[in-house]
């Protein structure tokens, strides 16, 4: 039979959807695999994964090849960057179109992690959305109200369409992606007290830290993903490393993540920092800022001084981000607008636009904030992101990688 270029991305109950080869080892997992930002990633309807949270979690490891340092038996990249997953369903709120959960797909742990959000695939959920039939293209752009539920927050998308399916072609570009694309519109609302459900999760714009006897000034903010924020120097680097002389750097990075853990224990996801890494590595989340400077970013290029406003560089699951992560983005900007917070002391006040110089380039938020009650509340956090379509089909797991890895993921709950 002759397949038309788009029936693939027709939703899954189209008499024209491509049937599944159907090896009796194998089980097919229907994905669409998608860059989101500076991110990848294997989007999913809901319906077609197991509802058993167990074996969902193994299903994912799975299919991106984990636990494997290579993540070579699957679709993973061996980077958190490219191995993150978005699960998608309709919604039955009045108020938004779509829900998505985000999942942190473990690369040599099998464990998957749903703490957080990244908005850099939440960039693709819109789109994906569409392509799946969640949500009706309109011409010549389509608005998207997206549920995140690891957050429990709400998302506004603006995607350009044309012919009925997303425009993936345009004149944006994002630092850490090659090429330009379409732009995608995120506005993330009020986003604070993502986790903790306050802006400031101790009360505090800065908190005094004593790590291995060494007091530290930190901030830490919780406005669509918690960060907690330290200056580059307190901790023994210049905030303008590139990341593998972060990695390299053991010492630092033992550093940052006692640092993370005492972020962990103040929002109170774990009694114990000490056990932050094995019981929530993905959230809360470090960055390390400093002073503007000139600094060479990973394609070469020389970032000016005058270009940015703040040096940042952020950890996501124990490693160096080689971009900045879209939540990362959004919570910096809030936070310089947080009187006394260490980021607010080298952004300054009062700029509506914030611009973040990290491993890759610039990475331009826009926030509005307002008192509200005598506390400061966060209007809108804006941001461009482009996307695009890579693959659609099928991914082809174990069953019986599916069956061991769902054993044990049910024993260690």
């Amino acid at each position: 039979m002759k397949i038309e270029s788009s029936s693939l991305l027709r939703p899954r109950d189209s008499n024209e959807a491509v049937a599944p080869i159907a090896p009796l080892d194998l089980m097919a997992v229907r994905a669409t695999l998608m860059r989101g930002g500076s991110s990848k990633g294997a989007f999913f309807d809901d319906t077609d994964l197991p509802q058993d949270p167990f074996e969902r979690a193994a299903t994912l490891l799975a299919c991106y090849g984990s636990p494997d340092a290579r993540q070579i038996d699957g679709v993973g990249g061996a980077d958190p960057l490219t191995s993150k997953a978005a699960v998608v369903r309709l919604s039955s709120r009045p108020d938004v179109d779509v829900e998505y959960t985000f999942h942190q797909v473990g690369i040599d742990r099998a464990e998957v992690s749903t703490g957080g959000n990244c908005g850099n695939m939440l960039s693709g959920v819109a789109p994906f959305a569409m392509l799946r039939g969640m949500v009706d293209a309109v011409e010549p752009e389509t608005v998207v109200r997206i549920y995140t539920t690891n957050t429990k927050q709400v998302t506004t998308a603006r995607i350009p369409v044309s012919g009925g399916m997303p425009v993936w072609d345009g004149d944006c570009s994002i630092a850490g992606v090659p090429g330009r694309g379409a732009a995608i519109h995120l506005d993330f609302g009020d986003c604070g007290g993502s986790v903790s459900g306050r802006l400031l999760p101790t009360g505090n714009a800065r908190d005094r830290v004593v790590l291995d006897g060494q007091a530290l000034e930190v901030s830490l903010i919780d406005a669509a993903t918690p960060f907690v924020f330290v200056n580059a120097a307190d901790v023994g680097a210049s905030g303008y490393e590139t990341v593998s002389e972060i990695k390299a750097n053991s010492e630092l990075m033992d550093r940052l993540e006692m640092l993370r853990g005492w972020a962990a224990v103040q929002l109170h996801l774990v009694a114990d920092a000490a056990s932050a890494r094995e019981r929530t590595p993905n959230v809360p989340r470090v960055m390390i800022i400093a002073p503007a400077a000139d600094y060479r970013a990973a394609d070469g290029k020389t970032i000016a001084k005058d270009d940015i406003d703040v040096c940042v560089r952020q950890l996501a699951m124990q490693r160096p981000h080689k971009a900045l992560a879209v939540t990362g983005a959004v919570c910096a900007a809030v936070a310089s607008y947080v009187e006394g917070s260490v980021l607010a002391e080298l952004v300054g006040s009062g700029k509506a636009q914030v611009r973040l110089g990290h491993p890759s380039g610039v990475l331009r938020v826009t926030a509005k904030t307002a008192m509200a009650d005598g506390k400061l509340k966060v209007v809108s956090a804006q941001i461009e992101r482009t996307a695009r379509l890579l693959m659609d089909g099928f991914i082809y797991v174990r069953r019986s990688a599916v069956r061991k890895m769902t054993q044990e993921i049910r024993e260690r709950a």
